[in-house]
């Protein structure tokens, strides 16, 4: 019976472990402001990011110059701002994530300031590129870009039905973040005291984490490449969005490898040691054959046969 109840309680420790791991994830990657732009920050230098702000400005500037009635070379205009892009995205690319992220938490309910929120969801307002390209043609001698007028364009990065489905999922991890990581090692350790052959519970518990690690790898494989291609139109290039998403789950899945090997490592070395103890008792057990039967005295064989 014990042995039972330790099995359950490691399993249901195994099981909750994903969820401790990603509710951890959301409390510190994505809910702290700092460490959010630090994981964004190098997606400045993204070819697939570069490409998705180009377009959204060379349309947006070539439009508002249409508006003054003027006539433009879209090709002059795409070229500017790819050179802008190219020079000076990296400090614009900062300020518009944390924009970002400021509506992003509005939405999710942990920002007082509701003027932060978006109707259609969250994008990156690219207002700062804007106004940089503004500048550059300027520099490059086209009086006209001096009466653009002030632009916010926005390219949406995940809609509001995403939005929704994220509010529910990061409310639940968020309020039960403490409880996931404290039930899961508790859980884990009553299981293998309840068992007593420790050897045989570290087994099924490096196992079952392993087992729980590579459930949470394909969760995240069937989300990167099944669910955000639907999410994406009208928006950034599936190529961006993907690169954002690797940028803002790289901590969770650097996490989930460690576990994952850690659990194996568990499992073989326990495995390996209760190897090592079972050969020791049937070599203790076979000495102390060996040692009885050589103890016995011989019996004595009567006369005459």
């Amino acid at each position: 019976m014990r042995r039972v109840i330790g099995s359950i309680l490691i399993a249901l420790g195994c099981l909750f472990a994903p969820f401790a791991l990603t509710a951890h994830w959301a409390a510190t990657d994505i809910a702290d402001p700092g460490r959010y732009i630090r994981n964004v920050s190098p997606l400045a230098a993204q070819p697939a990011i570069k490409s998705a702000v180009t377009n959204r400005i060379t349309d947006e500037i070539v439009l508002r110059l249409r508006g003054l009635g003027l006539s433009v070379g879209g090709e002059l205009i795409r070229e500017t701002v790819k050179a802008g892009v190219d020079d000076d995205f990296a400090i614009a690319w900062v300020e518009i994530n944390k924009v970002t992220h400021r509506r992003f938490l509005a939405i999710l309910g942990h920002d007082p300031n509701p003027s932060e929120q978006q109707e259609d969801g969250v994008g990156y307002d690219l207002a700062p590129v804007y106004e940089l390209v503004k500048r550059k043609l300027q520099v490059a001698g086209m009086r006209d870009a001096s009466r653009l007028p002030e632009s916010h364009p926005v390219t949406l990065l995940l809609p509001t039905s995403a939005m929704t489905m994220i509010d529910r999922v990061y409310d639940g991890l968020i309020s039960l973040r403490w409880v996931l990581l404290g039930v899961s090692p508790v859980l884990i350790s009553a299981g293998v005291v309840l068992i007593r052959d420790w050897c045989v519970a570290l087994i099924g518990t490096g196992l079952g984490l392993a087992a729980s690690m590579l459930a949470l790898a394909i969760a995240m494989s069937a989300v990167r490449n099944v669910y955000l291609p639907g999410v994406v139109a009208g928006g950034l290039s599936y190529a961006a969005v993907v690169a954002i998403f690797d940028a803002l789950t790289a901590f969770l899945r650097n996490g989930l490898r460690v576990i994952f090997a850690l659990g194996l490592l568990m499992a073989a070395a326990a495995f390996s040691a209760r190897g090592r103890l079972i050969r020791s008792r049937l070599a203790g057990a076979a000495f102390e054959a060996r040692t009885h039967q050589s103890a016995d005295p011989p019996k004595d064989v009567p006369e005459g046969r």
